[in-house]
């Protein structure tokens, strides 16, 4: 049934007539001028055409004229832009029709806020005034003025997210968004699900901190509901990478850093086109090596690569691979503590050395892990109405946690191994039809095949002794989705109604060696999941007001872990999974307000923000399970319980005050609680929630050669629990960090381009915990980097 309605839709897309015109198939092309607002010319700026249904965009660069031609240009509807050192136009809606030539100039101006195309509000190309989602965009022009290489420090300024790492570079990292809890924000690179389906709750936030943006040309954030798009764990907001695609000239960029904390990183990139582009090529790789880091032995080690190729065999057919792989190695601590003397009161103020312990070292225990992600895609235009893409992603990761005798606290009597690995295969294939009556629907089917494996291992000296035990558990799914994007009353009305129904069938695992609890245990697979979604936005052109709703549900299935996980310690088994939970489910909704002025040079931004978890997994350490009524004989484990509720507000700034100057300032306020209480004391305070958060960013450029960065992060005090004698809270002072970041460039010639800079982190020295483990304190770089 499916099937034949895509094909009714199909022909209808196909008679109906395009926003370019005529739906008769060839290529056509783009010429024009790009100038400024006293009409010189802008030579070397970069023009692009983005097709609204997310197909690869056409780039060309102006010559000295500041004149640009794009070739072989499938007739259908586009996003232009053009951008220049400092200068950008808004997207501008084009259509094309086919053999025809479209005259189009362009005028960039000192750089407005809504210059930004993006993709993962709807899954689709979308100018930012169309959004009527709460959505930033971290773009690599960003990134090279703060001088970062990693999600985590990309993301720290965001509204909304409270980004935490547990040390220095390389330690464990996470993200929360709108006070959910950590692996309620879902991760993707390129549209699709990073996941590593062996963590307990098959999220991203293990590898979080190994993500180093090798050759990112973005990093998109939807904040509220998402699971109508990108299906199980977006209950909280979802953070896209989105990779480079190359094309123009060849060049490519090289640096080199070190400093404090024993730190050095190396990085190549190198970019381009062949054929006028028909061949586009993207590829980056970066080597980051800590030796000492926060005490003195905190070692981390990362290679990572990220890249891409596209084949666009005719203009209206496109091929690409895109890879983003990493291989990590990181020294690992004791988990901080509680120690014995605690004041009587059920909160305890956290003061290192007195109610707390700082994360000690451990020399023998470490992590070797590694990821790899890769997509294969092919697009293709049946009518200037209508386009296919069929994609396949393989998403690999492996986690060896590795431990031994030697350390403080508790440690194994004997060395030992876990070694968690995962697959994920997914396929997709979707259309994208422009309907009558300006309707713009999508709609599709996803497979995926996940596969979780733990093997325990340990070095007894007594070979008979020796543990050796696995589980294998493999789910596999079906998902039908549908979107549609109307918009009306001369284009300021945006509507968006998505959908997403997805089964699942879940295997009977294979257990060998150990955690016999789970052999033959009844299997439930878990219910359908259905989410459906509501978007809108009205812009005032006349004032430059946008308002915007956003509703929806969203759900988590639960992990595989959490249903057959287990613990080895000192050799023996802990089962802590229940293979017949349920999932997790949540409604959330959000309001605001984007005003624009200045000609869209300072925009201001306010969201509120409701968010009600109805059922959710939850670990019981309480001591409430009895092992001798509990099927599996567990004393603590995973179990189905009340959820919690999230709200707050959004607010933001951000302002280019001359072509010297940009500023961007934001605050977010969240109260959240859990339903009710695992701690001592009963207090309902959603752990590692900050109520209070500000951020701020400030570029100038002093000469033509000199800028400088600052960005601030503030957040309030938080609780977080350690064991003592039962859950404790304690309360941790929120962070506070600012970086700073100078910058001298100059040209050697006319190719050659290179820079120096410093970065300082922390430069306030403030001493702050997160979770207990010790930050750095002032610490600063020096690099050099060398662009051709």
């Amino acid at each position: 049934m499916f099937a034949i309605l895509i094909s009714f839709l199909l022909l209808w897309a196909g008679a109906a007539e395009p926003p370019a015109g005529s739906s008769a198939q060839g290529a056509g092309q783009v010429t024009g001028r790009v100038t400024d607002t006293s009409g010189a010319a802008v030579p070397d700026a970069i023009v692009q055409l983005q097709a609204r249904d997310g197909r690869p965009a056409l780039t060309a660069r102006t010559d000295a004229q500041g004149g640009f031609k794009l070739t072989s240009v499938a007739p259908s509807a586009y996003w232009m832009t053009a951008e220049a050192s400092g200068l950008a136009s808004s997207p501008e809606a084009i259509g094309v029709r086919a053999g025809e030539t479209v005259e189009r100039d362009v005028t960039v101006r000192v750089t407005p806020m809504s210059t930004q195309v993006v993709i993962t509000a709807a899954s689709t190309a979308q100018s930012t005034d169309e959004v009527s989602k709460a959505f930033d965009v971290i773009d690599s022009k960003q990134l090279d003025r703060r001088e970062e290489y990693s999600l985590v420090e990309a993301l720290r300024l965001t509204p909304g997210l409270r980004i935490a790492q547990l040390g220095g570079p390389g330690s464990l990292a996470r993200v929360q968004t709108r006070g959910m809890r950590t692996f309620d924000t879902s991760v993707l690179i390129d549209g699709f699900r990073f996941r590593d389906t062996s963590a307990p709750q098959g999220d991203a936030m293990g590898f979080f901190g190994d993500l180093l943006l090798a050759d990112t040309a973005r990093t998109e954030v939807l904040r509220g509901s998402g699971s109508s798009l990108y299906g199980t764990h977006a209950m909280g907001g979802v953070i896209n990478v989105v990779t480079e695609q190359g094309g123009g000239p060849a060049h490519g960029e090289l640096t080199v850093e070190g400093g404090g904390l024993g730190l050095f990183r190396g990085t190549a990139k190198m970019r381009g086109g062949i054929k006028n582009d028909r061949v586009k090529y993207a590829a980056g790789i970066t080597h980051l090596n800590v030796t000492s880091g926060v005490d003195g032995d905190d070692r981390y080690r990362n290679t990572s690569g990220q890249g891409s190729v596209w084949w666009r065999a005719r203009p209206a057919t496109t091929y690409g691979v895109r890879l983003f792989a990493s291989d990590n190695f990181t020294g690992l601590n004791v988990a901080p503590f509680a120690l014995t003397a605690l004041p009587s009161t059920s909160d305890v103020r956290a003061v290192e050395g007195v109610t707390f312990s700082r994360a000690l070292n451990d020399p023998d225990a470490r992590r070797a892990g590694r990821f790899v992600s890769t997509l294969a895609t092919v697009t293709h235009q049946f009518t200037p109405a209508a386009s296919f893409r069929g994609n396949y992603q393989y998403m690999g990761t492996e986690r060896d946690n590795r431990d031994g005798p030697v350390g403080p606290r508790f440690q194994p009597a004997v060395p030992n191994s876990n070694l968690f690995a995962s697959r994920v295969d997914t396929a997709q294939l979707r259309t994208d039809l422009m309907l009558p009556w300006r309707h713009f629907l999508s709609g599709g089917y996803e497979y995926e095949r996940e596969r979780y494996d733990n093997r325990s291992v340990d070095e007894n000296a007594v070979i008979s002794l020796r543990t050796a035990a696995r589980v294998e558990v493999n789910q596999a799914s079906h998902a039908l989705f549908v979107q549609d994007q109307w918009r009306t009353l001369g284009d300021r009305l945006q509507v968006m109604l998505s959908g997403r129904w997805q089964r699942f069938d879940l295997a009977r695992p294979r257990f060998t060696g150990g955690s016999p609890q789970y052999a033959n245990t009844r299997l439930l697979t878990p219910p359908d999941a259905k989410t459906g979604d509501v978007a809108l936005s009205y812009f005032v052109p006349k004032t430059g007001t946008k308002l915007r709703a956003h509703a929806g549900n969203s759900y988590r299935v639960p992990t595989l872990y959490e249903r057959f996980g287990y613990s080895f310690f000192m050799g023996s088994f802990s089962p802590y999974g229940d293979p017949l939970l349920a999932p997790e489910r949540s409604l959330a909704g959000d309001a605001g307000i984007d005003q624009y002025f200045a000609n869209s040079r300072v925009r201001v931004s306010a969201t509120a923000f409701y968010t009600r978890l109805q059922q959710v997994i939850g670990f019981d350490f309480s001591g409430l399970i009895n092992p001798e009524s509990d099927p599996y004989g567990r004393f603590s484990g995973y179990r189905n319980t009340g959820g919690g509720l999230a709200r707050g507000v959004e607010l933001s700034g951000e302002a280019s005050v001359s072509r010297l100057t940009r500023v961007h300032a934001a605050y977010t306020y969240t109260n959240a609680d859990e339903r009710s209480s695992t701690l001592v004391g009963g207090s309902v305070s959603s752990i590692r929630i900050s109520p209070h958060m500000a951020t701020a960013l400030v570029t100038h450029q002093f000469t033509r050669h000199l800028d400088v960065t600052m960005d601030l992060f503030a957040a309030s005090k938080y609780v977080y629990p350690l064991f003592a004698g039962g859950s404790r809270p304690f309360v941790f002072k929120g962070p506070v960090k600012m970086d700073i970041v100078a910058r001298y460039s100059r040209m050697a010639g006319d190719r050659i381009r290179w820079e120096l800079y410093t970065r300082i982190e922390n430069a306030l020295n403030r001493v702050y915990y997160e979770d207990g483990f010790a930050t750095p304190k002032a610490w600063a770089v020096a690099g050099v980097k060398i662009g051709f």
